[in-house]
């Protein structure tokens, strides 16, 4: 199914890019979604995969999920020997990125 409107239903969704080639550190921007507020983010990405996301109007807890799942793409990217992608759109419902 794909994605109808602006807000998810339910969970968290991110929607963050960076800027084409360089290397690392990455800086992505964009903004965290859940189905009552919009937050804007701001991420740093390093070659070892440390995230510090910067959301000052976001919960602690939007910010921490929002690491995670840029932690979790930069996983993939760096098991397949491969740059972070440049941009990342992500769902997650609620609770499971607290896993």
């Amino acid at each position: 199914m794909g994605i109808v409107g602006d807000r998810p239903e339910s969970g968290l969704r991110i929607d963050v890019a960076r800027a084409p080639g360089g290397e690392a550190p990455w800086t992505y921007r964009g903004e965290a979604v859940t189905p009552s507020a919009t937050f804007r983010l701001e991420a740093t990405v390093s070659a070892a995969g440390a995230v510090v996301v910067e959301a000052p109007d976001a919960p602690a807890k939007v910010a921490d999920r929002a690491r995670l799942l840029l932690r979790a793409a930069w996983k993939h990217a760096h098991d397949e020997d491969q740059p972070p992608p440049r941009r990342i759109v992500r769902w997650r419902p609620d609770g499971e990125a607290d896993r």
